[in-house]
């Protein structure tokens, strides 16, 4: 085996104690001994050299050479330089018997790479050839050199742009050129595939179909594309309006410059998802550019300032609903003076996450505001902390057609009793009613509250109800003659219920139903879907319950002829190979890849 010389250069040839001795190459514990000892190659060769001159030892120039790699087997020439002239200095190297199993590994694994059996002749082109880093292909062209295509079979230079082809050999620049377009075709497809597949996952997380776009809907996606290059939306209706707000909203594009678009003298309702983004001035020119707003709804406002406030309440007045989320800001003392300034105007009042909104603001709220509120809603309020406040409920709310108390501060404000006594004064109003997070509620509210005061509820919400159980669901809606049925029921979480409870739900609302919530009420078994048929049914959350799986989710899908949409994440046992029907999207399956 044959070595590549290597070339260090040092400042001398002697060995000498200044700095030049610790730049050598690399030598073992024998090498040195060798070179102590004054032994090298040189000299062995000079020896041979003088015997085969005297006669001792007869052979051939090519048994020489055979001889001399014998001797100066791992032994490795140096190239020093010294004042401009090279002097060669062979030192002996012992090949270190783990290094010489690597190397024959590495040579086996080219040979393989390249089809060679290792009996095959073996060259040091193979050695050379891994060593500059051009692989251990067999056969392998130089650049200039003259070869065959592999395609077209006309010769050809090999250039440094030529390809190889799947078959083996090299490319002439036109079949060249054939296989990069091939190979971007490909790659455009892929990136169009994936595209797809995102739109299609987009569309059925937003419980939309996929369908070709119309023109009215091109153009409003081209306008929030250049939303910032707009001057002026102009009469494009309210529904169109509606439809770029949210798209902004969901963008997070919603800004001070935006939202001018949207203001104008005789709007009467304006509505935002997000005004994380929007300033205090910002809010101002909502009262100044729209004073005949009669409907306001602001979500995510968490830069809504004291004097926004205050400004609504001088500058708006026709407004008589308002809907704030997150204005955390806003003290109590602008409260007070809003709902003083207000004062019977407000016919709807939704509010929700916040914590600077008090016992006392809650009761000069009800005093103020309470008589002909028509709509009411308390979400998320931590700053509410006496259960007297609640309690005040019953004797001002006596118009109420949608109520919704939820995720109290602690669960004891909201009881049984205080609902009973609101259901009772408000029977023949309420149509929806919403009570997530208030734990503390029981059967007794059931019996004794819906069934004899809700006989025109349509929305029941009951989400993280633990105390509430299928004997009062029994309770409540068998023979419930007074109520014709339910159109949206929510019960997530509530994990007292089982099959008893649902099942007399569906007896009685199953016909009426729209949207039905059953989310991780997990003792439910197949026995509840048998039972459920739902004609009027356009969307359901069954997701972590564990009777559902693919055999279940066609029965529902048979049963259901108008449901559109179903939730089922947390169920591993419905799978991309149920039999779904035409129309139907069901969301949350685990085999369901983007």
């Amino acid at each position: 085996m044959s070595r590549r010389q290597l070339k260090y250069r040092i400042n001398s040839v002697e060995n000498t104690a200044g700095p030049a001795e610790a730049i050598r190459g690399p030598n073992s514990a024998l090498t040195e001994f060798l070179r102590q000892q004054g032994i090298s190659a040189e000299g062995i060769r000079q020896r041979h050299m003088a015997r085969v001159a005297a006669g001792e030892v007869e052979g051939t120039p090519e048994e020489e050479g055979e001889f001399l790699q014998r001797e100066g087997e791992a032994q490795m020439r140096v190239h020093i330089e010294e004042n401009g002239e090279d002097v060669a200095e062979e030192v002996a190297v012992e090949e270190d018997p783990e290094e010489l199993e690597l190397r024959i590994a590495a040579r086996r694994k080219r040979r393989a790479a390249a089809g060679k059996n290792d009996d095959d002749e073996y060259t040091d082109s193979e050695d050379e050839m891994a060593a500059n880093g051009e692989g251990a292909v067999s056969g392998r062209r130089v650049v200039g050199e003259e070869e065959t295509c592999a395609g077209c079979f006309k010769k050809f230079i090999i250039n440094v742009y030529s390809k190889t082809s799947e078959t083996g050999g090299y490319l002439c620049p036109e079949c060249t050129d054939k296989q990069n377009e091939k190979e971007r075709a490909i790659k455009k497809n892929q990136l169009l595939s994936r595209k797809k597949r995102q739109k299609l996952a987009v569309a059925l997380l937003d419980r939309q179909d996929v369908k070709l776009p119309s023109l009215q809907d091109l153009a409003i996606k081209k306008v929030t594309d250049r939303i910032y290059d707009v001057d002026e939306l102009g009469d494009i209706g309210d529904i169109n309006l509606k439809k770029i707000s949210r798209i902004l909203c969901r963008n997070r594009s919603l800004g001070d410059n935006t939202l001018k678009l949207f203001l104008d003298p005789q709007l009467k309702k304006l509505e935002f998802w997000d005004c994380s983004a929007l300033t205090i001035s910002a809010y101002n020119q909502i009262a100044a550019y729209c004073p005949q707003i009669e409907e306001l709804t602001l979500l995510m406002c968490g830069r809504l300032h004291n004097d926004n406030l205050k400004y609504f309440s001088t500058n708006l007045p026709h407004l008589h609903s308002m809907e704030l989320d997150g204005p955390f800001l806003i003290n109590n003392e602008t409260w007070q003076s809003f709902f003083n300034s207000v004062g019977s105007r407000l016919k709807s009042f939704k509010l929700s996450n916040t914590h600077r909104f008090s016992d006392e603001t809650l009761a000069l709220m009800l005093e103020k505001c309470g008589e002909n509120l028509e709509s009411l809603k308390l979400s998320r309020l931590d700053g509410i902390k006496n259960k007297e406040s609640y309690d005040l409920m019953p004797a001002y709310l006596t118009k109420l057609k949608d109520l919704e108390i939820s995720y109290p501060h602690h669960e004891d404000l909201v009881d049984d009793a205080l609902l009973i006594n609101l259901l009772s004064i408000n029977a023949e109003t309420l149509t929806s009613l919403t009570l997530d997070g208030c734990s503390a509620l029981t059967d007794d509210f059931l019996i004794n509250g819906l069934r004899p005061f809700a006989g025109n509820l349509r929305k029941l919400s009951l989400q993280l109800l633990d105390q509430i159980t299928s004997e009062g669901f029994v309770g409540l809606f068998h023979d419930w003659d007074a109520n014709f049925g339910l159109n949206e029921v929510y019960l997530r979480k509530c994990f007292s219920l089982a099959d008893d409870g649902i099942i007399e739900m569906l007896l009685h609302s199953g016909s009426s139903l729209v949207e039905l919530s059953i989310n991780s009420v997990k003792d439910l078994t197949a026995m509840t879907f048998q039972i459920m048929r739902c004609p009027n049914l356009t969307y359901l959350d069954c997701g972590f319950v564990r009777a559902v799986d693919d055999v279940m989710l066609e029965l529902i899908g048979k049963n259901c002829p108008q449901l559109k949409v179903v939730d089922c994440y947390g169920n591993n046992r419905c799978t991309s190979k149920a039999n779904i029907r035409e129309g139907m999207r069901v969301i949350g399956r685990q085999s369901d890849t983007v």
